[in-house]
């Protein structure tokens, strides 16, 4: 494997710092550019149901892509292959952002017929490249539509050091991914306070977002053929090399593993795989997968919940912020929370209970929503619930579909098969459509079922932690 260099010299280099700096912003704006969709959709006379069929797009196309670009990476590739992949991607996600930017006029301005709500659906389709092989797509918040099922192989050490280098593994991308998401959440505020609403403003978020998108690009291709992922340039050669060995043998795993499953029908598969795992692996596994669908199902809606159920404000001084200007404040707080859960996570994997860590961690998300809904229309109490959110960081390396390696999860055992993986993936694919037409119905009872589904998966997971043995 070619060896780069990690010295100082190498690490301030000027392309290196400008690709960090302008992809993980574009990372952020994108995110909450997602996150003010719903929103944006409702102001443009659509309803939640409309929202939660495009994020159920989105999600479906991801899934999909990311199946195809698996099977061609297992086939030979050049050095440059990657390089070329990541700028095609972020470039194409910067169109989906100027689709965004543009949905309620480009038809007047292009003479299309496909309308704001069909820009959008485009938009968001051309946003998957990003998640598919965007080259920080592994930063905070972690998208996991698109991710490989997390696999175990990882080198031949002990647990406890495989535990550490797994949890500080992720810390870096997750306080960049968290900065960048703060920057875009403050600016996002500000936009949607200045111009006046969130139709505006989210055309200014998008657009800002496209700007910043092609300057990433512009620097990362600039870089040549000196690296291929913004983890070799910026955060160091031995966490890329380490991704990438893990890709290689995964994809060594499931050429040998997968061809029985060739003549078996997709279902079959799934059934197959999932009847191989152990108890406790298979308990373990429906039930994060519960609560994955559960909080695909109410987290897009929770700008609505602030915004248009709940509507709340803040006040400072002479200074008074529309409540969807404030929700770009509770994403700062969530974006802060994650950052202290990664700080605090070494600690309680090493003092505490994996087990019990994971189970109450994932209790709390689920409830969170509904603590959304039963809260007071304070903004600082709001703020406090959505860092709690954002603290969710400190129990995703040790969630059994979501955790980069098999042998951290507090049910150890072989990689989780790709049938299953994908199972999960799809699972999760209709929950925002599902959702939206349960908050088109009433909010309050929407979150409910998403708690509800939450708690299943839960007590799932309390089936296989098995607390009164090791």
């Amino acid at each position: 494997m070619t060896q780069h260099p990690t010295d100082a010299a190498d690490r301030t280099d000027p392309i290196r710092i400008v690709c960090l700096v302008a992809l993980a912003t574009s990372h952020g704006l994108i995110r909450l550019a997602e996150r003010y969709l719903p929103e944006f959709v409702v102001a443009i006379g659509s309803g939640p149901i409309v929202a939660g069929a495009l994020v159920s797009l989105g999600l479906g196309v991801a899934v999909a892509a990311s199946r195809r670009s698996s099977d061609a990476d297992a086939g030979p590739t050049s050095d440059l292959a990657p390089a070329a992949a990541a700028v095609a991607s972020v470039l194409v996600a910067a169109v989906g952002l100027l689709a965004w930017a543009g949905a309620p006029t480009l038809d007047a301005l292009l003479g299309t017929p496909l309308s704001a709500l069909g820009w959008l659906a485009v938009g968001i389709v051309l946003l998957q490249a990003w998640y598919v092989r965007g080259p920080v797509r592994d930063l905070w918040p972690t998208d996991t539509r698109a991710a490989a099922p997390p696999s175990s192989a990882v080198p031949a050490r002990d647990e406890t050091s495989i535990r550490r280098g797994a949890i500080d593994g992720r810390r870096t991308w997750i306080v960049v991914g968290a900065l960048g998401l703060a920057a875009a959440a403050v600016f996002a505020a500000a936009a949607v306070a200045s111009a006046g609403g969130v139709r505006a403003g989210f055309t200014i978020v998008a657009a800002t977002g496209a700007a910043v998108t092609l300057v990433g690009a512009v620097a990362l291709g600039s870089a040549g053929e000196r690296t291929s992922t913004l983890a070799g340039r910026v955060l160091g050669d031995g966490l890329a090399e380490g991704n990438r060995d893990g890709e290689s043998e995964t994809h060594r795993d499931e050429t040998t593993t997968a061809a029985p499953a060739d003549a078996e029908s997709p279902l079959g598969a799934v059934s197959s795989a999932a009847s191989r795992l152990p108890d406790r692996r298979r308990w373990a596994v429906i039930g994060d997968a519960l609560v994955r669908v559960a909080l695909a199902g109410s987290w897009p809606f929770l700008i609505l919940l602030v915004v248009e159920y709940r509507s709340i404000g803040l006040s400072i001084g002479g200074l008074s912020l529309a409540p969807a200007a404030v929700f770009g404040l509770f994403v700062l707080a969530e974006a802060a929370g994650a950052v202290v859960g990664a700080v605090a996570a070494p600690a309680l994997a090493s003092r505490l209970d994996r087990r019990a860590v994971l189970a109450v961690g994932l209790a709390v998300v689920s409830l969170l929503p509904m603590g959304l809904v039963a809260a007071p229309s304070n903004a600082g109490i709001v703020a406090v619930l959505f860092a709690l959110l954002g603290c969710r960081t400190a129990i995703e390396p040790l969630r059994p579909t979501v955790g980069e390696s098999a042998r951290v999860a507090p049910v150890p055992g072989p990689r989780l098969p790709d049938a299953v993986g994908t199972a999960v993936q799809v699972a999760v694919v209709p929950a925002p459509l599902i959702g939206g037409l349960l908050y088109a119905v009433d909010p309050i009872f929407a979150f409910t079922i998403a708690t509800t589904v939450g708690l299943l998966g839960v007590r799932e997971l309390g089936r296989a932690f098995a607390f009164g043995r090791p």
